[in-house]
Formats: structure tokens, sequence, C-alpha cells
């Protein structure tokens, strides 16, 4: 079978990269980060409580794998044929419209849970939402942008998408500061409910962007053949690149538990508590909500959503200039610094009780602010990667077998790990994870073979 890498290419990589950081953005791109800053504004008004809410209906890390791991999977399977039906039926912008307007329907539903296992339902539905609009989505930012500055637009999308979750968590913050101080609620589950009921307004904002300025951009099949998808249609190559970011995945569990291994450190130490109480207005705030373990429990309830916008300001300020790196110093490299980050992060988690408690939380800021550089580095690398390697009226069925084969370890990953976690504790989930991420770096590096970047769009 022919290599579909043999497209022209353009001399090296390196080539036109003075002009390639000059090059605007086109308005597709644009259009859709500004749809991702609004729906992940909405996502991410809920998204960092998640643990705590869990854990006030009285459930704990299992319970919170499952969520995760059921939600990532269920995206995962429709984003592989969302993304073939795009190719089939040279529909992206609908199969789009239609993803994004399920989420924003049903994610404020999670306002009236009343188990932790409801929400199982409601992240599912919110997921297939995405599942349905990821894979097209990435085709037509693909499609709509020269793959000389392929990867400074995908990390463009990335950085608009982590501005949105800097705003959702501040946004919420806030709501949960009006609520408790402008109307004296004392009730931590209903000041969550009302919370997650207003992230409907954003979500709608973002579903009226895509009706009134999204553009169809579609390649043409070669020579007028007819689509009719096949895992021959792809190269060894290709399909190495997805087994290797499958074995990733499954050292890659929710974000939720580091934010869930942060709570359970502070709650232990109180140091986050002792803190807060020192501050003027804060310490005031906490004082009204009874007994000490209340009062740890709305601190972890105000302080999770500012570590998680503070996250999401370093990855949305280095993801564009980090993505457009990849377009000069390669895919692979930059891939690699990324999982190597995610190596010392994870290692670094896994010892974080043994901090006395007051360093814990200037620790917790730095490992952060490290992790968001693992995203920075290798979400916009690894998008452009897929979109280098295939033949360009297939990108949609490529993007749904990768965004597929992310997921295909999301379900497995969350839930082994919330299960090491409880039976063995934090050093043994979050080492086994940086294990997995050391050897996937080694596989990338020795079987997948990087092309040139191909100069035609």
């Amino acid at each position: 079978m022919k290599d579909r890498t043999d497209a022209p290419t353009d001399p090296s990589p390196g080539t036109g990269a003075r002009s390639a950081r000059k090059a605007r953005l086109p308005g597709n791109v644009v259009v859709l980060g500004v749809v991702s800053l609004f729906t992940d504004v909405a996502s991410e008004m809920i998204y960092p409580l998640i643990p705590i809410f869990v854990a006030a209906l009285g459930s704990g890390p299992v319970i919170l794998g499952i969520i995760e791991g059921v939600a990532e999977t269920t995206a995962s399977i429709l984003k592989l044929f969302s993304g073939i039906i795009s190719d089939k039926l040279k529909k992206r912008k609908l199969l789009v419209l239609i993803g994004y307007s399920i989420s924003s329907v049903v994610r404020p539903f999670t306002s009236i849970v009343s188990a932790a296992w409801q929400i199982i339902f409601v992240r599912m539905a919110d997921r297939v939402g995405k599942g349905i609009r990821t894979a097209p989505r990435d085709a037509l930012i693909a499609s709509s942008t020269p793959a000389s500055i392929r990867g400074k637009a995908f990390g463009f999308h990335r950085a608009m998408d982590h501005a949105g979750a800097v705003g959702g968590p501040l946004l919420a913050v806030a709501a949960l500061s009006v609520l408790i101080l402008g109307f004296g609620m004392t009730d931590m589950l209903r000041t969550l409910r009302l919370t997650f009921a207003l992230s409907a307004v954003p979500g709608l904002v973002a579903v009226l962007a895509i009706v009134f300025f999204v553009r169809e951009k579609i390649d043409p099949n070669p020579a007028g053949r007819s689509f009719r998808f096949s895992l021959r249609q792809f190269d060894r190559n290709f399909l190495t690149y997805l087994g290797v970011v499958v074995l990733f995945t499954l050292g890659n569990s929710s974000d939720a538990f580091l934010l869930f291994r942060i709570e359970d450190s502070f709650h232990k130490s109180g140091a986050l508590h002792s803190f807060i109480r020192s501050a003027p207005v804060l310490g005031d705030m906490v004082a009204r909500f009874g007994d000490a373990e209340t009062q740890k429990k709305l601190v972890d309830i105000l302080f999770l959503p500012l570590i998680w916008s503070f996250f999401h300001v370093i990855k949305a300020a280095f993801s564009t200039p980090l993505g457009a790196l990849s377009d000069r110093i390669g895919r692979k490299r930059s891939i690699q610094i990324g999982w190597a980050i995610y190596v010392f992060v994870y290692l670094s988690f896994a010892l974080l009780d043994r901090l006395p408690g007051s360093w814990q939380i200037t620790a917790t800021f730095a490992l952060f602010a490290i992790y968001a550089l693992f995203y920075a580095f290798s979400e916009g690398a690894e998008k452009a990667l897929v979109a280098d390697v295939v033949s360009p009226d297939l990108r949609g069925s490529a993007f749904g077998m990768y965004n597929f084969a992310v997921g295909l370890g999301a379900l497995p990953a969350s839930i082994v790990f919330g299960l090491l976690y409880k039976a063995f504790g934090a050093p043994a989930a979050f080492g086994t994870g940086a294990a997995i991420a050391g050897l996937s770096m080694i596989l990338l590096a020795v079987f997948v073979r990087e092309p040139r970047v191909r100069s035609s769009i």
C-alpha cells in the first residue's frame, strides 16, 4: 500500500517558519476558538466542583473514576463515528452544531441530581454532545488551515478552550460568593446546585456563534473517488501512532483526581483552612459555617475552582506559542517534552502529602503550573500530527479514530486509578500513571515516523 505521507512536502519542517509565525489564523479557526471558550466557561463552572459535589453526596474516588471513565469513553466512541459520518456526508458544521447544542442543554441538569451515580447519566449525555462534535470540528480546523501553521491553529484552539476554563471557575466562585455573602445561604449543596444551573447561559452563546459565524469547509475526494471507510486506507505509521496514544491514555486518568488529591491532602493537613481563616474577608465568611469540619469543606469548595482557573491561565497563555513551536521543532519532539512533564508531575503528586502543610499550598500551585505545560506542548502537536500523516479527504475519519483511541483507554484508566487510589493510596495510583507515560515516550520515539510538513492545505 502506498504511504500517504508521500504527498508534496516542504524542503524541511522549518521552511517558512518566520512567515508562518506571522500568518493570520483563518476565520473558522477563530470562531471555533470562541465557541470552545464559551463552552468551557459553562463546563468549568461545574467540573472542578464535581469531586466536592460527589463527596457531599456521600461517595468517593471509585465512583468518581466510574463517572469520568464512562463519560469520556462514551464521547470517544461517538467521536469515531461522527468523524466517519462527516467525511461521508460532507457536513462538518451540522455535526458540530448538534454536538455543542446537546451539551449546552444537558449540562445544567447536574444541578438536580440527588445521588452521585446519577451524575453518570448527565455526564454521559454531555459527552455524547462532545463525541458528536469533536472529530468534525478538528477536521474543519485542519481543512481551513495551511499545513505550515497547523500546529499554531490547533494550539490557538486549545488556548481558547483553556481560557474558557479560566473564566468558568472564576464565575463559579463569584456565584458561590454572591449566594453565600449576598443571600446568606449556608446550605452547600444548594449553593452548588444553583451555580451549576447558571452554566446554561454561556452554553447558549456558544451555540449561537456556530449558527451565525462558522462556515463549512470540506476537502474533496481525490479524482472523484467515492468515500468508503476502511482501516486499509491508513498506513501502518498512523495506526502505530494510535496504538502509542492508547497506551499513554491508559496512564492518563481524569484530571478530577488531581483535584481529589489536593482536597484530600489539604483536608488532612488543615493548612489551607488555617490560611483562609487568617484572611480578613474570607475568614469572616468561613466562620459563619458551623464546626471546623464544615468550614474545611467550604474552604475546599472555594479553593478548587481557583486552582483550576490558575491551571488554565497557564494553559491558555502557552498553548498557542508551544503549539506553533511544533511547526518548527517537529511534532514528536513537542509531544515527548509534554509527556516527560506529565511523568514528573504525576510522581510529584504522589508525594504531595509528604510535604509540611504550609508547603503543600505552594507546591500545588507550582505543580499545576508545570502540568499546564504538558498540555501546551502535547495537545496541539498530537492533533497536528494526525493531520500531517493522513490524506485530506480522510481527516474526519482520522480524527475520529484518534479521539476514539484517546477514549479507549479513558474508562479503564480512570477506574483502575480510582481502585489503586482506594486500595493502595495516592503514591501507587500516580506512580503507575507515570510509569505508563514513560514507556509511551520510548515507543513514540522508536516506532512512530514523523513526515515532513506538507505545503498544501
